[in-house]
């Protein structure tokens, strides 16, 4: 049941563990005879997000707002184009090789489908043990305890250390990837899309799974989902992006209850309540999402907001505090804080 994971109340003094600031990451096309200036795509566009110890951040959009692909810039497993990410308060764009080899024991990442991120020609346990391998972390014997121990601790036998990916089924696969992202102890772990291509059964399962190892080890997740209820039972507070930008974002409740951003609405409007008695107002928005490659001047979502003026085409709208504290909108409109 969705109750069963859903989160505490995050601590609101506890200390800032990630914070990204003007984060940008932009992608050229390709150069040719024909094309002598490619487009650049803004998937990424001056991002700030602050991120505290323990807590779990949900990030929401549509398919292709750029929340994977922020989700990768923060770890640096793609080089950003400019801005910051500190983490406890040091610029980890900054870090050599060397320090960036030391810094990924901190920070690791759950993919989104656990048939191709494993790699079908190794154990169970050559899969959970590559990091500790690469770090050269115990003997192989002492490696074997701690992958057995993992393995145990996410539910799996140590039956299955000599088996291979095939032979399991999707939530199985998906708890062998969180073993192999949580066996160096990490402090901060990016879920991308990580249940999103489990069945609805499963996906309770392993949600358990992931808030349970989070509350024994005190990790902090940044959850990448387009799952908005999903978003809504794990996290503790929520980013709404739209076209590489973030537009709001609040604690789980005043989002939910009280969202301030046209597109926000808009998304929530989307919910599908479980009761055939009750009707939610759809909203529904006008147009297409706009071109990464041509994206609108001004406010990205003028063109599809009912409520747009000459400001919102012209002016890009900063994140600003509205209603309780911690919630942050980007938008023009005068009676947003109403």
């Amino acid at each position: 049941m969705m109750s069963e994971y859903t989160s505490e109340k995050m601590n609101p003094d506890a200390p800032v563990l990630l914070e990204t600031k003007g984060l940008r990451k932009y992608f050229t096309g390709k150069k040719g005879l024909f094309n002598p200036n490619p487009p650049i795509v803004k998937a990424v566009d001056d991002i700030d997000l602050t991120i505290r110890k323990g807590e779990t951040l949900g990030l929401v959009g549509e398919s292709g707002c750029g929340k994977s692909t922020l989700g990768r810039t923060i770890l640096k497993l793609i080089p950003m184009t400019s801005g910051q990410v500190l983490y406890e308060g040091q610029d980890i764009a900054a870090y050599d090789k060397k320090k960036m080899w030391e810094m990924r024991k901190k920070m690791q990442i759950i993919f989104q489908d656990p048939y191709s991120s494993l790699n079908p020609r190794m154990t169970v346990f050559d899969l959970v043990s590559a990091p500790l391998q690469v770090y050269g972390i115990g003997s192989r014997e002492e490696q074997k305890e701690m992958v057995i121990s993992m393995l145990s601790d996410v539910g799996l036998d140590k039956q299955y250390l000599n088996r291979f990916p095939h032979e399991f089924s999707g939530g199985q696969r998906q708890r062998i990837g969180i073993a192999r992202a949580l066996i160096l102890n990490p402090e901060f772990v990016v879920c991308d899309e990580a249940v999103s291509a489990l069945d609805v059964s499963v996906r309770a399962q392993v949600l358990n799974l992931m808030k349970k190892m989070q509350k024994k080890r005190n990790l902090t997740y940044l959850f990448i989902s387009h799952d908005l209820s999903v978003v809504r039972h794990v996290s503790d507070r929520v980013a709404v992006m739209y076209l590489g930008s973030v537009v709001e974002v609040a604690g789980k409740k005043e989002l939910y209850t009280s969202p301030r951003h046209p597109y926000t609405q808009a998304l929530l409007s989307a919910i599908p309540i479980p009761d055939a008695n009750r009707k939610r107002n759809r909203i529904i928005l006008e147009g297409d999402v706009p071109s990464a490659y041509n994206p609108p001047s001004g406010c990205k979502f003028h063109t599809r907001c009912p409520y747009a003026g000459e400001k919102c085409r012209t002016e890009v709208p900063l994140l600003k505090p509205v209603g309780e504290e911690g919630h942050l909108v980007a938008c023009h409109r005068k009676d947003i804080d109403q």
